[in-house]
């Protein structure tokens, strides 16, 4: 019988099959380079880079920072609609979404405070700074402090946009504020002579007779200015919370070891934050020194004689800055310094406290003490209350530099092509 020889046309078959492959193949490419051209193709086509969404994310923020952050108000919002093929926004809905709703808040908060009050539109004004990432948020206030919508202005699809999801946001419980405005006195043009804090009053007795009545330092004089940029936050979140920690161990057993002695209980708290320097040893003496007495308001007169020094900050670090209730809010982490008799407290120490918390919004010393706000701000304009601040050592970088707006590359038809 003769045999059957298969070897020619398994070649033949397996020639086939390759042609085969290879026509499908240059299908396929065909139908990628048709896709290409061609947004509404199927999304198999290409998958979307997650790099290109990154680089757009990354371009898109630092040009809403920049407009955020133009003290003028005029620097341009970055667009919202991305050249992107459809699959592309299908894919990344979620990321684009967040970057148009940031831009609605910004464009909402570039008009100016409307119908809320001055803390309120600060809430919001930090909450959209945090998802700017500007470290700290509430550095941004002083550009945004005095811009006040018209009342005959509408707003427009996007600016309620913004304005709806602001509000949303202030609502919620996990919201930690560190400052709140003085209502009232925010605003007000600080006087040309702060007034000056009374002598010490001396006792009849013959053993006080022929010294010399203490005459306190004048406040120092200058143009009130905005000291947010400043403020070491980390600092005076960990001298409220040494503030805090002194006053919890309140107790009636240790009441009388404790009252009056708010003083003491303030400088323990800076000296735990290591805000007690030699410049304050050097102005407050101990006990017993006639020329300076240690009292509660004698924190005022020393940092009245820092401050008058031709430059207070040459040489030294000065740890503390004077914050005026016009310009900033009140901030947790500082110092309150009543003059006597101010506010009901003590006719000849005063009394000093540290603000511990904003929500709900308190103070203490050797314990906790309600902040009565119209007192607060009747003490403010009578000169009779001093607000200190941590400083901050290493100065933030200039603001021209913050500002400056990044040139806009156009962005590619093709996401997938885009260098991250």
């Amino acid at each position: 019988m003769k045999k059957r020889r298969w070897g020619r046309p398994l070649r033949t078959c397996a020639l086939s099959l390759a042609c085969a492959a290879g026509a499908g193949a240059a299908t396929a490419s065909a139908q990628v380079k048709g896709d290409e051209k061609n947004p509404e193709a199927p999304a198999v086509a290409w998958a979307p880079d997650p790099a290109a969404m990154a680089a757009t994310r990354r371009e898109f923020l630092a040009q809403a920072r920049a407009s955020f952050l133009d003290p003028t108000g005029r620097a341009p919002l970055p667009d919202t609609d991305f050249p992107f093929p459809k699959n592309f926004v299908d894919v990344f809905a979620k990321d684009i979404d967040d970057l148009k709703s940031l831009a609605s808040q910004i464009a909402y908060l570039a008009l100016g405070r409307g119908p809320e009050d001055m803390t309120t539109y600060a809430d919001m004004v930090i909450h959209v700074a945090a998802r700017l990432s500007i470290d700290p948020p509430e550095s941004a206030l002083p550009r945004y402090q005095d811009r006040v919508r018209p009342r005959d202005r509408p707003l427009t699809p996007q600016q309620e946009q913004g304005f709806s999801e602001l509000t949303e946001a202030m609502r919620t419980p996990d919201l930690q504020r560190r400052v709140l405005y003085v209502a009232g006195l925010f605003g007000k043009p600080a006087s040309t002579q702060s007034p000056q804090l009374k002598p010490t009053a001396r006792s009849g007795r013959k053993r006080h007779r022929g010294r010399a009545v203490v005459a306190p330092p004048p406040d120092p004089q200058g143009p009130s200015q905005s000291v947010l940029d400043a403020i070491d936050w980390k600092r005076a979140d960990e001298l409220a919370s040494a503030a805090a920690e002194g006053a919890d161990g309140w107790n009636r057993h240790t009441r009388r070891r404790r009252r009056g002695r708010c003083y003491e209980w303030v400088r323990m708290a800076l000296q735990k934050t290591g805000l007690w320097s030699d410049d304050y040893r050097a102005e407050v003496t101990a006990k017993g020194d006639s020329r300076r007495p240690r009292r509660a308001y004698s924190f005022a007169w020393a940092m009245n004689k820092i401050e008058s020094r031709k430059d207070p900050f040459a040489g030294r670090q000065a740890p503390l800055r004077r914050l005026d209730l016009r310009v900033d809010p009140l901030v947790k982490g500082s110092i309150v310094v009543f003059d006597r008799k101010a506010c009901g407290f003590n006719n000849k120490s005063g009394h000093i406290e540290v603000i511990t918390s904003i929500e709900p919004l308190r103070a203490s010393s050797y314990k906790f003490h309600e902040v009565k706000l119209d007192c607060l701000a009747n003490a403010a304009n009578a000169g009779q209350v001093h607000i200190y601040v941590p400083q901050r050592l290493d100065p933030y970088p200039p603001a021209d530099a913050a500002v400056t707006t990044p040139a806009r590359s156009p962005m590619p038809a093709d996401p997938a092509s885009a260098n991250p």
